[in-house]
């Protein structure tokens, strides 16, 4: 069997897809049974350093391990796209198991309470804690562990001696013992953002990088950079009563907070290279009022259709 070689770009967006089908239980009984193999295949039972050599040992031995695999009639079936990827699913396995030790939950557990919601919700933990979700978020929980896949939320952490851990995207880890604080992690924005309300948290990355925060500062990780500034964090949550406060926000943002609260989709045309936009809007403003301001400030015309916005540079518009 001849396999076309897959780009890293190529095998890390696979790997993606298979381990969020593997979490919804939509990967195939082939692809289960491989995916579950590779724990008890590939990680050692005492810890480890991760080098380039094991990487390339490793990059051999799981293609090895799945060409084996599929001799048997059984598992014919898996696709060549799929034994292109499985270098990386090993990988990324072992750098759950090395980075959060034997006493933390599996990136995959049953006993995760999956939630998703499209309006602003409040929820209370099996411990006391509560989090509210802003509407475009995705959050599985299993007692005092946290993922949040995708969005915005707000923890209010009951004090206890165990910690609360909330895992996010790109290998972010965020441990307190009781604080409240406020978590910005939409996958369409270029960074993650984790402000703290009261108390202290402290947020970690895959590559050790560390910051304490405390009342008023915040974390951002952007470019795989993990920095510290200060903030205002009752700011930073005012989503939870419907009101926006964009501060040197970018398009990107301003799009999302818009389609959040009105539903319209922004279209700029002719985009200036940076945008800058300090603003502040509720649902009850009127989207003619926050589209004439941003018109006003960037020398646009617009116009508001039922499902978007368009925006043009007024040196486009009075082109004959």
């Amino acid at each position: 069997m001849k396999v076309e070689k897959l780009s890293a770009k190529e095998k890390a967006a696979i790997t993606r897809d298979l381990f969020e089908r593997y979490r919804r239980g939509e990967t195939s009984l082939v692809e289960n049974e491989v995916i579950e193999s590779l724990e008890s295949a590939f990680i050692p039972e005492k810890e480890f350093e991760i080098t380039d050599e094991l990487i390339d040992e490793l990059d051999a031995e799981t293609t090895d391990f799945i060409f084996k695999k599929i001799e048997k009639p059984k598992r014919r079936t898996l696709s060549p796209v799929l034994i292109g990827s499985v270098a990386s699913i090993a990988l990324l396995i072992i750098g759950f198991f090395v980075l959060y030790k034997p006493n933390s939950s599996p990136l995959i557990t049953t006993e995760q309470e999956y939630l998703t919601t499209d309006t602003i919700k409040n929820i209370t933990l099996s411990d006391g804690s509560e989090i509210i979700l802003n509407s475009g978020t995705t959050l599985r929980e299993n007692s005092r562990e946290v993922w949040l896949d995708e969005g915005e939320a707000f923890f209010d952490v009951k004090p206890d001696k165990k910690p609360f851990i909330v895992y996010l995207r790109n290998g972010l880890k965020i441990q307190v013992l009781g604080t409240s604080f406020a978590v910005q992690s939409y996958s369409e924005l270029p960074f993650q953002e984790i402000s703290v309300v009261s108390g202290k948290v402290n947020v970690s990355t895959q590559s050790n990088q560390k910051v304490e925060l405390e009342t008023n500062e915040k974390a951002v990780y952007r470019n795989a950079k993990l920095s510290k500034q200060t903030t205002n964090a009752e700011q930073k949550v005012s989503w939870r009563t419907g009101t926006v406060v964009l501060e040197n926000a970018t398009a990107e943002e301003l799009r999302l907070r818009i389609r959040q609260l009105y539903h319209k989709n922004i279209v700029f045309e002719n985009q200036p290279e940076t945008m800058s936009i300090n603003i502040t809007f509720d649902k009850t403003t009127p989207i003619n009022e926050i589209v004439g301001e941003i018109a006003a400030l960037y020398n646009f015309t617009y116009q508001v259709a039922d499902d978007k916005i368009v925006f043009q540079s007024q040196d486009v518009a009075e082109l004959p």
